[in-house]
């Protein structure tokens, strides 16, 4: 998008270079030019919070790839990104916080663009280490939870093939927001977590989406152009000054 907008700002530059008469001395007057401008700015913006910070930008790749990774394992998910299906934006804030109760100090700094008040601790550097503790006793909380259902989920297998079983359940659970067969290897404490768990996250899901609606919109809208490949933006139409 950055490139995209700057391309689109050239190419209007070359344009109207040829016809000059047409431009009103009140530049917000001319349409093709406000238009592109806000493009811009717009995903100027946007490039700065999240490929300037190298965290934040490891943390979207990480995420885009986790969710790849759950493609292959619950198939919906592909046609929900493919059609930008409304249940999608239901799920990715769930696929955020599973993403991060595996990995949280990696992704801590995408929670904290997201819910500042919840992650007001310590800085985490380039390298995702963090010195100070980063979220507060509420998040940590949630956390604990999840790793008690890892420590109780599953019967026999090594330590890697639990953890498999537990993350595929996990992510049936979240796209689908329900039961299903697949937890039927797991035993009941297992079971019992796993629904105690998945209420937290549909709680701490609604607050990622509520808490600030247009850093929402900006980051879920990174996330589906980054899982749809998006070709280029249609062209504005007919030229306008």
């Amino acid at each position: 998008d950055v490139v995209e907008s700057y391309q689109a700002m050239r190419e209007y530059l070359r344009e109207v270079s040829r016809c000059l008469e047409r431009v009103d001395p009140h530049l917000c007057n001319n349409v093709g030019l406000v238009a592109r401008l806000v493009d811009w700015e717009e995903s100027w913006e946007m490039g700065t919070r999240y490929m300037q910070h190298q965290p934040l930008l490891n943390a979207i790749c990480d995420l885009v790839a986790e969710i790849r990774r759950a493609q292959r394992v619950v198939p919906e998910l592909t046609s929900m990104c493919e059609e930008c299906d409304v249940e999608l934006f239901l799920v990715l804030p769930r696929m955020i916080w599973l993403r991060f109760l595996a990995e949280p100090v990696q992704h801590a700094e995408l929670l904290r663009s997201l819910l500042p008040h919840r992650f007001s601790g310590g800085e985490v550097d380039a390298k995702g280490v963090a010195d100070d503790p980063i979220w507060d006793g509420e998040v940590e909380a949630f956390l604990q939870s999840y790793r008690g259902l890892r420590a109780v989920a599953h019967n026999g297998g090594t330590k890697e093939q639990k953890s498999q079983r537990t993350w595929e359940v996990l992510v049936r659970r979240v796209v689908s927001g329900s039961s299903s067969q697949a937890e039927s290897g797991m035993n009941r404490a297992a079971e019992e977590s796993i629904e105690q768990l998945m209420r937290s996250l549909e709680q701490w899901s609604m607050e990622l989406q509520r808490h600030c609606p247009d850093d929402w919109n900006q980051c879920s809208s990174i996330l589906v152009q980054c899982l749809t490949r998006p070709g280029d933006k249609p062209k504005p139409g007919p030229f306008r000054v």
